[in-house]
């Protein structure tokens, strides 16, 4: 969100993303906003076109890249929680690992 407040063209979805990143504005609210989907307007046909201009091998390297990236990230939030979570209150129940869930792209939804 960071860089998306920092990089976008829009002023108007600069605005936005820093909104959701100061708290003053939810996601939701931003994903509803005519300045977001003009941004994925403009910017999916770029990125799938640049997709589809891959090899194979190419397309395999960058998603296995992408499952470290994720793999990594998911870690840290692990770690996070854990570290969260020592000094929680131990009357309350811990929180169920949400990537033991299976996640977005393997849902039913």
């Amino acid at each position: 969100m960071t860089v998306l407040a920092a990089k976008s063209p829009d002023p108007e979805f600069r605005r936005l993303a820093a909104d959701v990143l100061s708290g003053a504005l939810g996601v939701r609210d931003l994903v509803a906003s005519e300045a977001f989907n003009a941004t994925l307007d403009r910017v999916i046909p770029l990125a799938l076109a640049d997709l589809e201009s891959l090899s194979d091998e190419q397309r395999e390297q960058l998603a296995a890249e992408t499952r470290e990236r994720m793999d990594s990230l998911a870690g840290s939030m692990g770690a996070r929680d854990d570290a969260v979570a020592q000094g929680a209150n131990p009357d309350e129940p811990a929180d169920e690992d949400w990537n033991q869930q299976g996640g977005i792209l393997s849902s039913d939804w």
